[in-house]
């Protein structure tokens, strides 16, 4: 069996990687960005990237988040010099206009950075992309490096900048960051593992020191009393299964979140639980959102194992997206005609 020692990307044939270095050590200030509701890849590879960045010589080095850190990954390194768009816009934009390079992490287009895209827009910087998502928007940057069928951002991350210069810019918190991606957009290894890259690249990070066993409890063990309970009783009480279609249907309400005493942030994992079941192929958790200005809007978080392709679905039903087995999307219908829209995509018929 031949071993993929060095990941190649579908970039113009192949990674530039002398673009890459120019563009960066070319750049004095830098931002870095990733998308809305952050996960553990859209952290791990904004720090990770910051990291790197300011090991390969820019001087200054911004990370920043539409709507800040969870509270979820708060123990990762350096997550204080996070902006968060919500809470400091001002500087936010005030960083991106000063920035000579915007590099963006984990987001397909930049309508995924909520309310720092338009600052980003109007940015004079070289705008740089780096990401796994499907039909990348190469219009909005300079620089674009996508791979869809890699494992998560934080890989992608860290086999672009290992090309581009070696291990020499890679530190313990780096791939701590970058470690922690690869974790939680595979379900520790359980899911988008087919390629040996990925393999490889958590060894490697490996080598500088990490502690995976820390980490992978620090991921795990950040269950709150409401949260646990929460997920035991959505299980128990929302959660609808059609064997035929082999589909598992969930549906939250705010309400019955605001009085568990859970926000949005913590549903993180819970559509996981779900797949957990044996004969269901595919898991779709539909939940209100409140917004800012009173009104509320419905998220969908899909999952899939092996016959749905989520982001096909995502993208017929609401113009979502993501990847074959994880994808979202975003409605703007009520949340009992999402789920009727859902169950007619889907062809269910309840009793």
């Amino acid at each position: 069996m031949q071993i993929d020692c060095t990941y190649k990307a579908l970039f113009e044939g192949g990674w530039d990687t002398g673009e890459v270095r120019t563009t960066i050590c070319g750049a004095h200030k830098a931002v870095v960005v990733a998308h809305t509701n952050a996960d553990g890849d859209a952290v791990g590879s904004l720090l990770g990237m910051c990291s790197l960045l300011r090991n390969a010589g820019v001087a200054e080095v911004t990370p920043m988040l539409p709507d800040g850190c969870p509270d979820d990954l708060i123990w990762l390194p350096h997550t204080d010099t996070i902006l968060s768009g919500q809470s400091c816009h001002e500087a936010c934009c005030t960083a991106i206009n000063r920035a000579d390079l915007v590099v963006g992490v984990d987001i397909s287009g930049l309508e995924r950075t909520g309310c720092l895209a338009d600052c980003l827009r109007s940015s004079k910087g070289a705008r740089m992309l780096v990401d796994h998502h499907m039909c990348p928007h190469r219009d909005e940057f300079l620089l674009v490096v996508s791979e869809p069928e890699i494992s998560s951002a934080c890989e992608l991350v860290y086999w672009l900048m290992m090309s581009t210069f070696g291990s020499q810019i890679f530190d313990r918190d780096a791939a701590t960051c970058l470690y922690t991606g690869l974790c939680t957009d595979t379900g520790n290894f359980s899911f988008s593992n087919d390629r040996q890259s990925l393999y490889l690249a958590a060894a490697d990070l490996l080598t500088f020191g990490i502690d995976p066993m820390w980490i992978n409890r620090s991921i795990k063990n950040v269950f709150t009393v409401p949260r646990l309970r929460f997920f035991g009783s959505a299980i128990a009480h929302r959660l609808t299964v059609y064997p035929q279609q082999q589909v598992a249907l969930m549906v939250l309400t705010n309400k019955e979140m605001s009085k568990a005493g859970v926000e949005s942030h913590e549903l993180t994992g819970l559509i996981n639980e779900v797949m957990k079941l044996k004969d269901i192929d595919c898991g779709i958790l539909i939940r209100e959102e409140s917004c800012s200005n009173g009104e509320f809007k419905t998220r969908l978080s899909l999952r899939s194992k092996e016959h749905y392709d989520v982001n096909l679905l995502a993208g017929e039903l609401f113009g979502g997206g993501g990847h074959k087995r994880a994808a979202g999307a975003t409605s703007t219908k009520s949340l009992e005609e999402t789920v009727m829209i859902v169950k007619q995509k889907l062809h269910i018929e309840d009793c």
